[in-house]
C-alpha cells in the first residue's frame, strides 16, 4: 500500500537495506545503510525484520504526507520531528494517521538518520537488495535520491510495536578502533603519526568514503599496489599520504596501500561523524573486533538499547483522531 508522499525530499534521501553482497566481482558495490546498528534498531522498534528497507536521510530531513494509516520509527542522528499538534524526538515509535503530514529538520548532532515503516519500504529488488546505488543508478526507488512528488509503498501487516523508545547512543568520543590492513609494514615508520595524530573530516565525505586531513602518511617502497579488493571501513593512504576511509558506496577494487581496516563495531559510530570532526585511531587485534562486534550484535537483539517510553499521547492522540473521524461520518 501507498502509505507516504515526498513533500520535501530533504538534503539525500535514500532507500536502503542490509546491502547488496556477493557481487563486488561483478562491479557491484554494497551500499546498504550506512549506520547499520540504526536502521536495525528503528525496524525493531517496530517489529519488523531487522533488514527490512528504510529511508536514509543524510544532515536534512525530508516531509511526507500520509496517504494511509501507518507507524513509523527512527533512529540515528538527533534531528526533530514534527507532526502537526506534536513534536517529537529521535528513537520514537510514531503512529501516523492519512492526511497527517511529517517533518524532520536538520540534523542537531551526527549526520544521518533512519526512517523504518511497517512491513518496511517495498520497492523492486536488484541482486537480492533494495539498496540505492546512486553512482550506477540501481536499486532503491528508482536508483536515485528521492523527489517530491514520489509515493512511496510499504509492506504493512499486523507488527503491533510495543511502547519503547530508543536510549541515547554513548558515541560523543573521537576514538575510532582499526585493526591492521593488507599493507600496514608499510607504514612502521609512521604508526606513532597516525595513531598519535588527529584527523579531520573534509568536505569531501559521502557514501563512498571519507577524506580525511591530518599528518602526512609515508609508505615503505611507494602507496600504490596492484588492484586489491576492497572492504568496509578499509583506510587507504594514496600519495599525498591522508587517509581515505572507504565506505558503503566504495568502488569495488582499490590500488593504494591500506594501513588499517575500521572495526564492524564502530562503523555506525564513524558514519555519524561531520565535516570539521576529528578522529583519533586506536589499534585492536582481529579476535578483539569480532567480539566487540557480537557484543553489539547481542545488545540490539536483547533490546539493550531499549527503554520504556512512557509517553502515550501520541498513541492516544491518534485513537481520538479515529473516533473523531467516525463520529463525523
Amino acid at each position: 500500500m501507498m502509505v507516504l508522499k515526498v513533500k520535501n525530499p530533504g538534503l539525500f534521501t535514500t532507500v536502503q537495506d542490509m546491502g547488496r553482497y556477493g557481487h563486488q566481482a561483478e562491479g557491484f558495490s554494497p551500499a546498504g545503510a550506512m549506520d547499520w546498528r540504526a536502521m536495525m534498531l528503528a525496524n525493531r522498534l517496530l517489529g519488523n525484520d531487522e533488514g527490512a528497507a528504510v529511508l536514509e536521510m543524510t544532515l536534512q530531513g525530508a516531509s511526507f504526507e500520509v496517504t494511509e494509516d501507518v507507524t513509523v520509527a527512527t533512529a540515528g542522528a538527533k534531528m526533530p520531528v514534527a507532526v502537526p499538534g506534536r513534536e517529537m524526538g529521535t528513537g520514537t515509535v510514531i503512529p501516523l494517521m492519512k492526511g497527517e503530514q511529517i517533518s524532520f529538520g536538520g540534523a542537531e548532532s551526527g549526520a544521518r538518520t533512519y526512517l523504518a515503516v511497517t512491513g518496511g519500504f517495498k520497492v523492486p529488488g536488484v541482486f537480492g537488495s533494495a539498496s540505492t546505488h546512486t553512482r550506477s543508478g540501481i536499486g532503491g526507488f528508482y536508483g536515485r535520491m528521492l523527489k517530491t512528488g514520489d509515493r512511496l509503498r510499504a509492506g504493512g501487516g499486523t507488527t503491533t510495536p510495543g511502547m519503547k523508545r530508543l536510549r541515547v547512543f554513548d558515541d560523543d568520543d573521537d576514538v575510532i578502533r582499526v585493526i591492521p590492513g593488507q599493507q600496514y609494514d608499510r607504514f612502521k615508520e609512521t604508526l606513532d603519526t597516525f595513531y598519535g595524530s588527529g584527523y579531520t573530516l573534509t568536505k569531501d565525505c559521502d557514501r563512498m568514503g571519507f577524506r580525511l586531513d591530518g599528518e602526512v602518511l609515508e609508505a615503505a617502497g611507494g602507496h600504490d599496489v596492484l588492484s586489491e579488493p576492497t572492504q568496509l571501513g578499509s583506510i587507504q593512504i594514496p600519495k599525498n599520504g591522508k587517509p581515505i576511509i572507504l565506505l558503503n558506496d566504495r568502488q569495488t577494487a582499490g590500488g593504494y596501500a591500506r594501513i588499517a581496516t575500521v572495526a564492524l563495531c564502530d562503523i555506525p559510530k564513524l558514519v555519524q561523524k561531520r565535516q570539521g570532526d576529528t578522529l583519533r585511531f586506536e589499534e585492536i587485534g582481529v579476535g578483539e573486533a569480532a567480539e566487540l562486534y557480537k557484543a553489539e550484535i547481542m545488545k540490539i537483539h536483547s533490546g539493550g538499547y531499549f527503554e520504556i517510553d512512557n509517553d502515550f499521547k501520541p498513541h492516544r492522540r491518534l485513537l481520538a483522531g479515529k473516533i473523531e473521524s467516525i463520529m463525523k461520518r
